[in-house]
């Protein structure tokens, strides 16, 4: 669990450093006070259960990176903020969720399988939207219930299929 501790660490600072440096950059020096106080609440809720701290924190990264993106910020530094933020909900959840692994050779297994697929999810994730970035695309609105219809249908039938062959 230390390279998971690790990364958690790493992605805590990324997050922190792209949110405030993309309002500081731009003179929102109101936000130094916010990100300071979520710093403090992180250390006093880090030995807790955390899934209300992790998620309150999450969902103010997600509001900051919205009201970022709303006020022409740059939209690179939102993403890979928020991005980072959300490595850091599912570690912490992950975290907490594996504390009945009476094994430690199976929790470091779990573990590095974990990190491979949460890593291989983010740069794909990050690929995709930073390319979405510098298309633009006209749909017309029935095309797009098709599009996104047809990519749940996808992820479910992903989803099954992992099920039943794992």
């Amino acid at each position: 669990m230390k390279t998971h501790a690790i990364i958690l660490g790493v992605c805590l600072v990324i997050s922190v450093g792209c949110l405030g440096s993309g309002y500081v950059i731009n003179g929102f020096w109101m936000v130094i006070p916010i990100l300071s106080a979520m710093a403090i609440f992180w250390a006093i809720t880090k030995k807790k259960p955390a899934f209300w701290s992790a998620s309150g924190l999450l969902m103010i990264y997600i509001v900051l990176a919205g009201i970022g993106v709303l006020i022409n910020l740059s939209i690179y530094l939102m993403i890979v903020g928020c991005t980072s933020a959300l490595v850091c909900w599912d570690l912490v959840h992950f975290r907490d969720g594996v504390v009945d692994i009476p094994s430690k050779e199976s929790l470091v297994l779990l573990e590095r399988d974990r990190l491979q697929s949460l890593a291989a999810v983010v740069v794909a994730s990050l690929m995709l939207t930073l390319i979405s970035l510098q298309i633009s695309l006209q749909f017309h609105f029935g095309a797009i219930v098709l599009l996104v219809l047809m990519a749940v249908g996808c992820l479910t039938y992903g989803l099954q299929y992992n099920r039943i062959n794992h």
